[in-house]
């Protein structure tokens, strides 16, 4: 049977994901949308066509020498059989999935620096757009918004990690000099106001340790939504069935 074109892989995988839940929509993104010229994937379907799961290889903006990994399997069997078309014994690289997934990466995969991040999603009813005029629009790039405030060579600015048709990424940095003066709820406000008139859902990952940053979401009128995500450095020690049947 012939190999699946990218195309047709992310056709099937689809029936994967809900790409209208913000819990999906990371992994969504990465699986669907990210750059083609960018993107490897290895699916698994049963008899019928039907996806089983799949782990995609993505190289990002996020570090150059180290490729995302994603994915979303059913069991453990699966994620290592996948991991093993797609990933190379020996090499580095960045784990990026729902939690759910972590169990299933033992023996594959050493995990270090460990980030839970939740998921926030954007309440309508509660936001409240603020005009703040120390606010710059801006554009980066690669055309998705951006909004800054700098003064005396400090700056806040909050753009998009990432976007799909349905949802958006919100992230947010701001000089440790002009912290608390509210740059960084006026630059996401600014920013989120720009991707909900695009159309699509901003969404807003965070740790919930970091209690400055989950206050801004909140105050702005991200919601948890009991969600989380896992980001963490990878080192790919091959299948683990394979490495036990060496001599």
């Amino acid at each position: 049977m012939a190999a699946l074109s990218l195309r047709e892989q992310r056709s099937r995988l689809s029936a994967l994901l809900d790409v209208t839940s913000p819990v999906d929509a990371p992994t969504a993104y990465y699986a669907l949308d990210h750059d083609p010229k960018r993107s490897t994937l290895a699916l698994r379907t049963d008899a019928n066509g039907a996806p089983l799961g799949f782990v995609g290889r993505f190289q990002t903006g996020i570090d150059l020498f180290r490729p995302l990994v994603v994915m979303q399997c059913r069991h453990a069997e699966l994620a290592a059989d996948l991991m093993a078309e797609v990933l190379t014994v020996g090499r580095h690289y960045l784990f990026f999935s729902n939690l759910n997934q972590l169990p299933l990466v033992g023996g594959s995969l050493q995990l270090s620096n460990e980030r839970i991040l939740s998921i926030y999603v954007l309440d309508l009813a509660r936001f409240k757009p603020e005009i703040n005029v120390l606010v710059r629009l801006k554009t980066a790039s690669n055309g998705t918004p951006m909004a800054e405030i700098s003064n005396s060579g400090y700056r806040a600015v909050a753009g998009v990690n990432w976007q799909s048709s349905g949802f958006a990424e919100i992230y947010v940095h701001v000089d440790p000099e002009v912290r608390g003066r509210g740059w960084g709820r006026s630059v996401v406000m600014a920013c989120t106001e720009r991707v909900r008139a695009s159309g699509r859902v901003p969404i807003y990952l965070v740790e919930p340790s970091n209690v400055e940053s989950v206050k801004l979401a909140e105050s702005i009128g991200y919601r948890d939504t009991g969600a989380r995500q896992i980001f963490a450095e990878a080192l790919y020690l091959g299948h683990p069935a394979r490495k036990a049947a060496q001599p």
